[in-house]
């Protein structure tokens, strides 16, 4: 009788760290996409072209064609996330983004909308886009 009352316990102690471990993976996984977006947001508006580009991963490893040359001519004066939607694995991401930005050779305020898929890369625990890298024109 007693082995059959510390079976229970030993096993809901069990099921109890297993559940705690995943709300806890979520959270940090979570929690790394928002630090990853604010990484991104400071790297396009700052000018860190190259650190910018490495956001830009597919699943498969390959990464879009860029003209980061081209990014010298533009100034970005803004960035507003307008629309978040996650999935409930929360390994993927919808970002939409407007971006304010100017040409410095014409000088007047334009907007760029970007519409992003995230995705968690689970064994390097990063998040990447996966689609075009933005054109400013």
């Amino acid at each position: 009788m007693n082995f059959n009352i510390i079976s229970k316990v030993f096993l809901f102690v069990l099921i109890s760290s297993l559940t705690g471990c995943n709300a806890y993976q979520t959270k940090k996984r979570m929690g790394s996409l928002e630090t990853t977006l604010t990484s991104y947001n400071v790297a396009l508006r700052w000018a860190e072209h190259k650190t910018l580009y490495s956001y830009y991963v597919s699943p498969n490893g390959t990464q879009p064609p860029a003209d980061l040359d081209a990014l010298e001519e533009v100034s970005v004066t803004g960035i507003k996330e307008v629309d978040k939607i996650i999935n409930e694995e929360q390994t993927h991401a919808n970002i939409k983004l407007v971006v304010k930005y100017y040409l410095k050779s014409e000088g007047s305020i334009k907007t760029l909308k970007l519409d992003q898929e995230w995705w968690y890369n689970e064994p390097n625990k990063q998040w990447f886009i996966d689609g075009e890298f933005p054109v400013f024109k």
